[in-house]
């Protein structure tokens, strides 16, 4: 039997707003609404996915002598650059870890003396997490073989809610490893949302007041998954995980009725 990620009523009006959106009238007028609303939606998700991150940094074009303006705008730009070129190079029949190490280095090159990011190479502890991310040699030699291989089976699964579930998959378990030395959330975030576009899929924004509703969420969803796995090795899903997934897939809900109202005026 399989064990729905998604809830199943969540899944089929998805899945009916996605035929909807498919079947828009092709006017001009309509694709380019449907096409800039879904930009906008995308440069959203950047903006909240960065001060989710910063949270004591103000929103950048509202505050007109905010000193920090110019790093938030790079860093957002940065996000951006990750976006694009994650986009113009994933692979689902050819996905590596290189894939994963471009799109960090591109989300904080600061950090790096090239575009590719370097796995780190010593523990971390997340500030308010419940769990310790796994130690480097693990990280490197387990975690990241293990993750590459299961994404790229499950994006072999045709329908387009087993992609919206490969797709939150990336995020989870990016955040969960952390496998570099900053922007975990950030390449976690833009991974998911990579996959998504890929398939056409509107993306969720995660706005910076739900930050710590999402980063409950998250840890414990990991934290369930680190209790069952010390029980058992079924792989059967937690409840922090079913959580966590219906968490974002309503965000891809709330997107898709933007650009459905949008295409209907």
């Amino acid at each position: 039997m399989k064990d729905d990620k998604i809830n199943k009523s969540l899944a089929r009006e998805i899945e009916s707003k996605m035929h909807i959106l498919d079947n828009v009238d092709e006017t001009e007028l309509n694709f380019r609404c449907k096409r800039f609303t879904q930009k906008d939606i995308e440069r959203n998700s950047r903006v909240h996915s960065y001060r989710i991150e910063h949270p004591r940094l103000e929103v950048p074009f509202s505050v007109t002598r905010n000193k920090h303006k110019k790093d938030i705008r790079e860093g957002i730009k940065n996000l951006g650059r990750a976006f694009e070129w994650g986009c113009s190079n994933f692979d689902p029949n050819n996905f590596e870890e290189f894939f994963i190490r471009g799109i960090a280095g591109k989300v904080a090159p600061e950090l790096y003396s090239s575009d590719v990011a370097q796995y780190r190479d010593m523990g971390v502890r997340i500030s308010g997490s419940s769990v310790m991310p796994p130690y480097p040699f693990k990280v490197v030699n387990y975690e990241i073989p293990a993750f590459v291989k299961s994404l790229k089976e499950q994006l072999q699964c045709p329908k387009i809610i087993n992609k919206i579930e490969s797709a939150v998959y990336s995020h989870l378990h990016i955040a969960r490893i952390h496998p570099f030395s900053d922007g975990n959330g950030r390449t976690a975030r833009i991974l998911q949302d990579v996959i998504l576009c890929h398939y056409n899929i509107p993306v969720p924004v995660i706005e910076t007041g739900e930050r710590m509703t999402y980063y409950d969420l998250l840890d414990k969803a990991v934290v369930d998954m680190r209790e069952r796995d010390a029980v058992e090795k079924t792989g059967k899903l937690t409840e922090g995980e079913r959580v966590f997934y219906n968490y974002i897939s309503g965000k891809i809900n709330l997107s898709l009725d933007k650009i459905i109202k949008i295409c209907s005026l």
